[in-house]
C-alpha cells in the first residue's frame, strides 16, 4: 500500500470514490426507469434506492457521531459531533421525502405532497412558470396564485408527468430551455441524476 502522503495514495482514494459514486448514481438512474403496472402509471414516487440511500447515510453518520464520542479521541469536539448529527438528520429528511413525495398526475393537473405541509392540487391551466433547475435536479412549477411545486428528477413516472405538462399546460408557461428537457423526458429520457 502506498503511504498516505503520496500523491498516488490520494489519486487512488479519489479514483475509488469516483467509481463508487458512478456505480451508485447509475443504480439510482436505472431504478427510476423501471416499468410499473398500468394502475400506477400516473403516480410519481421515489424509487426504493432513495430509501436505501437515506437509511444508509443516516446509519453511517449516526454511527460516526457515536463512535467518535465513545472512543473519546483527541479530535472529537462539540462541532464535529454536531456536523455528523446534522448529516444524519438531513438523511432522515431523504427518508421522509421517500414517504411524502407521492404525486398523482391527470389531464386536469397534479395532486402533490410536500415534506412539510398538506397535499395540494395544481391545475395545468393555472401554471405561470415551468422550469427545470439542473443544479437542484427538479422541475419547478409555479401557478398564477404563487403556489410552487418542485418535482424531483429522481422520481419514477416522469415521462407521464412530462407528457401531461406538454399536452395541457399553457405553452408560454414553459421556459424555452425547459421545453427540450420535457420533450426528452416524455420520450423516456429523463434528465440525468448525476452531473
Amino acid at each position: 500500500m502506498l503511504p498516505d502522503n503520496s500523491s498516488w495514495g490520494s489519486f487512488v482514494q479519489w479514483g475509488v470514490w469516483g467509481i463508487v459514486m458512478a456505480a451508485v448514481m447509475a443504480w439510482i438512474a436505472r431504478s427510476r426507469l423501471r416499468t410499473r403496472p398500468e394502475s400506477n402509471a400516473r403516480r410519481l414516487v421515489h424509487p426504493p434506492s432513495t430509501l436505501v440511500i437515506g437509511l444508509v447515510c443516516f446509519l453511517f453518520f449516526g454511527a460516526i457521531a457515536v463512535i467518535s464520542n465513545v472512543l473519546a479521541n483527541n479530535t472529537t469536539t462539540w462541532w464535529t459531533t454536531t456536523v455528523f448529527i446534522g448529516f444524519a438528520l438531513v438523511s432522515l429528511l431523504i427518508v421522509a421525502d421517500y414517504f411524502v413525495a407521492r404525486h398523482e398526475v391527470s389531464e386536469e393537473g397534479m395532486s402533490y405532497g410536500r415534506l412539510l405541509g398538506s397535499r395540494r392540487f395544481l391545475k395545468w391551466s393555472d401554471l405561470r412558470f415551468v422550469r427545470y433547475a439542473p443544479v437542484m435536479k427538479w422541475f419547478r412549477l409555479e401557478t398564477r396564485s404563487g403556489d410552487v411545486a418542485r418535482i424531483s428528477a429522481m422520481l419514477i413516472g416522469l415521462p407521464e408527468f412530462a407528457r401531461l405538462i406538454l399536452a395541457n399546460a399553457p405553452t408560454e408557461a414553459i421556459e424555452p430551455g425547459t421545453l427540450p428537457i420535457l420533450q426528452a423526458t416524455a420520450d423516456g429520457s429523463p434528465p440525468p441524476v448525476w452531473g
